[in-house]
């Protein structure tokens, strides 16, 4: 009996394993097929870094913050969500929006490093920062 149990259980970790490994590979796999994008603001003039959130609760001062400086880039108005950002020359992979299109979700594959995320990002960022080409240099 004891050795069925133990037989069991090696089975079941190898089954285990093995389906976590198919099933990550089929996930980034399948997000590497989604259309690609490149992520920057141009409000101030030349293309900067955007802003991603990765909690929706912070989605109304993500899109109040761009409107507001769209329509007048000299405003001096408070953000109003985590200063995060992506960069603007490594392509992210667009995976779905919002229910009214104001945000586009996407996920990044940039490494930041072990102590800002790792090399994998996914959040939400402004439509009107999403773009299919990398800003001129």
């Amino acid at each position: 009996m004891k050795k069925k149990l133990i037989l069991f259980i090696v089975i079941l970790s190898v089954t285990f394993i093995v389906g976590a490994y198919l099933f990550n590979n089929w996930y980034h796999r399948n997000i590497k097929n989604k259309p690609k994008a490149y992520i920057y603001q141009t409000y101030f003039g030349p293309a900067n870094s955007a802003l991603i959130i990765e909690d929706l609760k912070y989605k109304n001062n993500l899109i109040n913050y761009y409107e507001t400086i769209k329509k007048n880039p000299d405003t001096n108005i408070a953000i109003g969500v985590p200063l995060k950002t992506l960069p603007q020359f490594e392509p992210v992979y667009i995976i779905g929006y919002s229910k009214d299109s104001s945000l586009i979700e996407v996920v990044s594959y940039y490494d930041y490093g072990s102590l800002r995320g790792g090399s994998y990002t996914k959040g939400w960022v402004f439509r009107g920062c999403v773009h299919k080409l990398p800003p001129k240099q």
